[in-house]
This record gives C-alpha cells, structure tokens and sequence, in this order.
C-alpha cells in the first residue's frame, strides 16, 4: 500500500509541472498587452517626438526622428539612431502588416495651428473621426465615440502642432497568427 502511494505521488509532480506550465503558456499568449504610443510634432522646428509605452508607465522606446540627405534619422539616445534611407521604407512597410494585430483602445488627436492651415486641418480630422468609426465597427470597437478625441486649437501666427496619443490593445497569440500567415502567403508566392 506504501508503495502505490508513493507511486501516486512521484506521478503527481510531472501532471502539476505539465499543468502549471501549459497555464502558463496561455496565459502568456491570451494575456492582453497594451501599448501606448505618443508622438510630437512641431513643423516650425522640423522635430517629431515619440514615446511608446507598455502598459501606459514602462517606456519602451523613446526619442525624436530627423532627416537627413538620403533618407530618416530615428535618434533614441544622445549617441544612437537608427538611420532609414528613402529607397528602404517602402519594402519596410510590405513587410508585414501590423495593423490587423492591434486593436485601438483609445485615440487622442489635438492639433495647434494658426489660421493658415486651418481648412486641412479641419478636413483631416474629419476625416480620420470618420475613418476611426467605420474602421472601429469593422474590428469589433463598435467605433464608440468615448474611444477617440480630437481638438483643434487656432492660434496666432505661423504655427502647426501636432500632438497624438494612441493607445492598442493585443496578444501574443494575435501575433503568432499574423506572423503565420504572413510566412504562409510568402511561401505561396515563393513556390510559384
């Protein structure tokens, strides 16, 4: 009788690792992570700002993008930038898409401008509201108007300010996925 007990018990340590480990792992790859992202810019001293935050507080990525005479500075340390040359950026964004990985919990848009740039400024947060609803009832956001903000102050002179926050929501397994199918096209097209 001792002996199938101590059996019994040498064989539940495996089954609970198994059991932790494999709760772990969905855990891992259906926990939502969110990230928001805050960007800049000030077209009188030509700067973009950005910072991408995990979860609104750790920072991930931060700095400022330049240009330089063939292409995109990306500085994220007084000493470090990534440079971008024009030819490169568009089979960058063929790559793979992004977009269809993250769903947008939250948008916040203000723009600073004087009267000048008024008119396209108006026009393009009109467009990008009407964007956001029919684009959020697509992705299951039901496009809810609590969700996005967007404010256009007129001031005085020669200025535009842009400032954005966005914050997305995703998983690990959302992005598994994507990358899946994205090595799945690319191996339909090399086959051909």
């Amino acid at each position: 009788e001792k002996e199938r007990l101590a059996h019994s018990k040498g064989m539940g340590k495996p089954f609970f690792y198994a059991v932790i480990t494999v709760l772990s792992i969905l855990l891992l790859l259906f926990f939502p992570i969110y990230l928001q992202m805050d960007g800049h810019y000030d077209m009188n001293r030509r700067k973009f700002a950005f910072g991408i935050y995990l979860y609104g507080r750790l920072r991930v990525l931060g700095g400022y993008v330049g240009v330089y005479p063939g292409g995109i500075a990306v500085h994220v340390s007084e000493k470090k930038a990534f440079l971008i040359p024009y030819n490169q950026m568009n089979s960058e964004r063929k790559r793979f898409s992004f977009m269809r990985t993250f769903r947008l919990v939250s948008f916040v848009l203000t723009t600073e401008t004087g009267a000048e740039y008024l008119l396209p400024v108006s026009y393009a947060h009109m467009f990008l509201r009407t964007y956001f609803f029919s684009h959020g009832a697509k992705n299951g956001n039901n496009g809810k108007k609590e969700r996005i903000e967007n404010n256009v102050w007129l001031t005085d002179g020669d200025v535009l300010r842009v400032s954005a926050s966005v914050a997305l929501r995703f998983t690990l397994f959302q992005i598994l996925k994507n990358i899946i199918l994205f090595l799945k096209e690319k191996l339909k097209t090399w086959r051909k």
